[in-house]
């Protein structure tokens, strides 16, 4: 496959990785505490130049995926602090952070 395909396509040195992340908050957090915790949350992932999309829904789960804000993918290092992020959080009960994939193959 040429490289204007491959980057069309983007696979190859083109491909973009992201990951979903997942987290249940505590069932005492206020809706003031859990608007904190995604105004931090937000915080940590643009500060690594990464966006997130998703939400808490009305059982406070977490539902996300994170990859790279404009061209490139999302690293395991990102990966590793995202998780490091959620592990310091005190309102997160338990929290998955998936494996690298094709961002533009990922179905949930």
């Amino acid at each position: 496959m040429n490289k204007r395909l491959r980057k069309k396509k983007r696979v190859g040195e083109f491909q973009e990785l992201g990951f979903a992340v997942g987290a249940e908050v505590a069932s005492s957090a206020s809706p003031d505490d859990i608007d904190a915790f995604v105004d931090r949350l937000v915080a940590a992932v643009e500060a690594r130049e990464l966006c997130i999309g998703g939400g808490i829904g009305g059982d406070g789960a977490l539902h996300g995926y994170v990859t790279r804000a404009g061209n490139g993918g999302a690293t395991e290092r990102d990966r590793a602090d995202l998780a490091s992020f959620l592990t310091r959080e005190p309102l997160v009960v338990r929290h998955l952070v998936g494996p690298l994939c094709d961002a533009w193959s990922w179905s949930g």
